[in-house]
This record gives C-alpha cells, structure tokens and sequence, in this order.
C-alpha cells in the first residue's frame, strides 16, 4: 500500500496546481476512521484483497490519502465532524472495478465513487459517509472515440476536459468539446454531476447519449441504442425503446459508470465572441430579460454568462488591492472603482458559432434588440473566421478560452481575493448554487437579499450565473482564508443564510456539498418526500448491501438510512 499519491497530471501546471490545492503535508494529520458497521478484522481482509486487485500502488490509506479529503473543509480541526476515507483504491480497467465490487459486496465495505475528485467547494473527493473507501476512477482514462463524421466523444471516467482537448488537436479532430471553466476536471464526472461548460454544447448532461454502467453486483449495461450491438445510433441518438434509464445515474449513487458519450460542437466556420455591459446594479433585470428572451427564440443558441464587477476585479487581483479597510467593499467603493477601471457592473458573455452568415446575422440582431431595450449598454464582437473551420488555438485567450473549447486554469487565483499578501493563509471557496426562472425581476430579487447576508459575513456579493432557455443557474460564491477560524465560521452561516432565502422562494440547488446533501435533498417536499422514496426503492433493489456512496444527494441504502439525520448533524 502506498504512503504517497501518484502524480496525477501529466501537464507540469495541472500537477503543480493540484498539490498546491490538496497539501500532500495536511496541516491537520488525517487520523484513521473504520467504515461504519465494519469488523477492523474485515476492513483489514478487504484491503488485502483490494491490493491482490489492483496492485499495492495503487491503494492508499493513512498519510497516503491526504488527495482524498475536501481540500476546503470548514471542519479539518474537528476530527469528529470532517470527512475522510478509510483508505482509497484506484481500478484500471472495468475487470479490476467489478472485483472491487466483488470485494465490497462481500465485506459490506461502503465506497465513495468519483472519477477526479475535482467537484471543490462542494467536497471534493471526500465521503459522505466516514470512514468510506474512495473508489477513485482516475486510472480508467482512455478517451475511446472521438467522432468527425456525428461530433461525439466516447470517455472513461478519468479523461479530464485538457485530455480531450489534446486529444482532438493530436488528432486533428474537427470538433470543440465543451470545456468548465478549470480544465483539470473529469468530463464524465462533470457531467453525472449536472455540470456546465460553454459553448453551444454547454448544458453537458444535456449532451450525452449513451452510457456503459456498473452495477453493485458487478453486472454491466448500457443504455439507450448502446445497449444494441455495434449500433450505428449508440451515440447519436437519445431515443430508445422503452423506459430510459440514463437519467438515474445523474448525480447517482444507483451505479458506477464507466463510458459516456457526449455531444461536441462541429468546428465552425466562423466563431464570434461577443460581451455585452452595463453600469449600473439595478441595470441585471433589463439584460437577463432581454438576454433571456434571445435564448428562447434561438437567437443565441449557446451559453450566455453573467458574471459581476467583483469577480471581474477577483481575476485582476485582491481585495487589498482595492478596499484597505475592514470587510468586504463597500458600494461606494465599488462605484469608484468602475469608473476607475472602465467596469461594467454586470457583464454578459457569450459566443456566436456557425457558417459566417449566419453569426454575422445573429450579431446585428442582438446589436439591434440591445440598442432598444438596454441603451446604457456597450456590446462588443469580435469575429474569426476560415473556410477551413476556426483554429481554436488560434483564438487569443481574452476571447476563446473555455468559449472556444480550450481548457484553461484561468479562473483559480480568484480564490486568493481575501487572503492578504503579507499573510501566510489557505485560499478556499465555497458555493451555493440555486435554480432560479431566468426573469430579471426574480434575479434581481435574488441578489439584494443575498447581499446583506455575505456582507454580514464578511464577504461581498461574489454572484454569476449560467442562463439557460428557461432558468439559470446561479453560483453565489464566497472565499475565505482556511486557516482562520472566524472566517470559517462565517461561511457556514452565509451557506444556512442562503439556504433559508432560497427555501423560502421555492428554490432549489443544482448541487449540493457533501456536508448538506440530505439538507438540499429534503427541499423535495412534495406527498411527504415521495421522490426520495421512489429513488431509495430502486437503491435498495440495485444495491442491497448499501456499497455505493452512501447518502449521496440525500439517497441512503437500507443499511445506512439510520445514519441521514445524524450526518447532517454532524456536519453543522
């Protein structure tokens, strides 16, 4: 068994940055923790076995899982409270899974499936459940397919959004896969987990048609025209012929899924980026209606972001760079600041792609539809084109990036915001992250009740979201110094503040971290929680001896359901 973690990241930058982020030398020593339920004798049995499978390298317990707790955990001082594995083991093909399973299954072994571990301020790859094995799917990373003629991929769990790039460009694919915002991240596990990229492609569970699934007992099935053999449709088509079941391994604990397709984005002819800004707070509700509606009729037919004047300034520096006294900025300030620096409050940023006419076309419309209804506003655009299809390298990073499919770590110093530069700190973030109808009204609602509770907690307003057709989704983001006590305290009241708003106007989150799963999972209130059940009867029936992430988006096997309220106890 190995003390140390195996470099994860062939790219220098990304390598760098993860040990930068998960401390290999924890300032709070991880303190060994047995599954629940579990003699020490059959935890010790398992390990064994789990070695016999996979090999001594790469099994991890003690010092060696210092990669597998949340690297922004408000409870890493309080043993009793923090979440951490028993020990990590890390399959390399699906032959080696299905005798982990085997293993699980046999000794009653609770795992905790990802695939990088790379869902921060949410957890990371840390388990619901204390005392878990991580069930880690990095070594599974084989991109299968990557399709010129129907723009598709086909991947294992550990690809991550740098990977499949670099795989297109090595092979001259003519595609531009759907990237996050940090390139460091699984595809498959950013899209089970309901995650978005940008781009036209962007809502990426939206975008994936079949998938290869792991059951606890080790069966294997595949869904949709998948599961017919060497179907043309396997990864086109989202029709099947009865019941579709993709939909219950999103944000699941029902399988392990160990293929997904999804979607890409042909390289376009031309490929236009485009910003649009407006000075003033209250200017949010006449852009998202009027931003709202060119989603709905096609308009614009990819992502559009919003993002605010603070994460704007987050990117280019500090807080002390531009606020020298005591808590968050205030308004006033921020006033001197956009006209300073030349700052919208909010920005809109989006990118036009398809044959030259068209986006030329579907850019002096917008330019037309924002003249009349949000004159105060600056729209900008920038085109690129070739007959041949844009070179997504080609296009300079201030407009491509992730909007043009190229993975990036751009947005990580954003974290360092409160942490004062003659101050050794630990940089963290969290999110709270509701749905909300994409009307200006509401919206605007949303942020002058959200404000004064990050600013009672010292921090400010640090909001953007994602617009789709019908609905946003919001990220209510906030950033504090790890190793201060206060400041962690006060996170966990913004998030319970934030929490109680949205409860109260009906909305609910698209993810949840792992210390609030059953909280969120409870909003589901209709006939008495009947989603919940109807989800735990197929728990039960799929996995009977409760081995696969337990209590993961509130969903608890029999063996475990003791534990849902306990859990969240704990975590407060």
């Amino acid at each position: 068994m190995s003390t140390t973690f195996p470099a994860t990241y062939p790219d220098p930058e990304y390598e760098a940055a993860h040990l930068a982020t998960y401390e290999r030398e924890p300032r709070h020593p991880i303190k060994p923790v047995f599954p629940p339920g579990v003699r020490e004798e059959d935890f010790h049995k398992a390990i064994e076995e789990f070695v016999a499978v996979v090999g001594k390298e790469s099994v991890f317990v003690n010092e060696g899982l210092s990669d597998y707790i949340d690297p922004y955990d408000i409870h890493e001082a309080d043993q009793s409270k923090r979440k951490v594995p028993s020990a990590a083991v890390c399959p390399q093909s699906t032959d080696q899974l299905k005798q982990v399973l085997k293993i699980a299954n046999q000794y009653a072994i609770p795992l905790w499936t990802f695939s990088r571990g790379k869902n921060l301020g949410y957890g990371g790859p840390a388990p619901r459940v204390n005392g878990s094995v991580a069930l880690d799917l990095h070594l599974m990373n084989k991109v299968i397919e990557v399709s010129d003629e129907y723009h598709y991929a086909v991947v294992e769990p550990g690809v991550t959004f740098i990977d499949l790039y670099n795989y297109c460009v090595e092979h001259k694919k003519k595609v531009w896969p759907s990237t996050a915002s940090l390139g460091w991240g699984s595809v498959m596990g950013n899209t089970l987990d309901r995650g978005m990229g940008f781009g036209a492609n962007y809502a990426h569970h939206q975008a994936m048609a079949g998938l290869e699934v792991m059951l606890a007992d080790g069966d294997v099935i595949r869904t949709g025209q998948f599961g017919i053999t060497n179907s043309p449709s396997a990864f086109i088509s989202k029709f099947t012929f009865g019941p579709s079941v993709e939909g219950l391994f999103v944000q699941s604990n029902l399988g392990v899924v160990t293929k997904l397709s999804i979607w890409l984005t042909p390289q376009p002819q031309a490929f236009m980026s485009c910003a649009f800004s407006m000075p003033q707070f209250d200017d949010l509700a006449v852009m998202v209606d009027a931003f709202g509606e060119m989603r709905r009729n096609n308009t614009i037919n990819s992502l559009v972001w919003f993002t605010s004047l603070i994460e704007t300034l987050c990117i280019s520096g500090r807080r002390e760079d531009y606020w020298k006294g005591e808590g968050p900025v205030p308004d006033w300030r921020l006033e001197e600041l956009r006209l300073e620096t030349g700052f919208g409050h909010w920005y809109a940023r989006f990118g036009l792609y398809g044959p030259r006419r068209i986006v030329q076309a579907q850019f002096d419309e917008v330019k037309a539809v924002m003249a009349e209804k949000a004159p105060t506003g600056e729209l900008t655009g920038a085109l690129y084109d070739n007959d041949a299809g844009v070179d997504a390298a080609k296009v300079p990073p201030e407009h491509g990036s992730m909007f043009v499919g190229k993975p990036e770590l751009w947005s990580l110093p954003l974290i360092n915001w409160p942490i004062p530069k003659d101050k050794v700190g630990k940089a963290a973030h969290g999110d709270y992250a509701p749905v909300i109808p994409s009307s200006g009204k509401l919206l605007l609602e949303w942020m002058k009740a959200s404000k004064p509770i990050c600013e009672a907690n010292g921090v400010e307003l640090m909001a953007d979201f994602f617009m789709f057709e019908r609905h946003v989704v919001l990220m209510n983001m906030f950033t504090w110094d790890q190793t201060d006590p206060q400041q962690k305290k006060n996170m966990e009241n913004l998030y319970y503040g934030l929490y109680e708003e949205a409860k109260a106007r009906g909305y609910g989150m698209y993810r949840a971290h792992v210390n609030h799963m059953d909280l969120i999972a409870n909003l589901n209130d209709f006939n008495g929680h009947a989603y919940n059940r109807f989800v735990e009867k197929i728990k039960d029936v799929l996995d009977p001896n409760g081995i696969l992430s337990p209590g993961k988006q509130g969903v608890w096997p029999n063996r475990f359901r003791h534990l849902r309220e306990t859990q969240e106890k704990d975590s407060q």
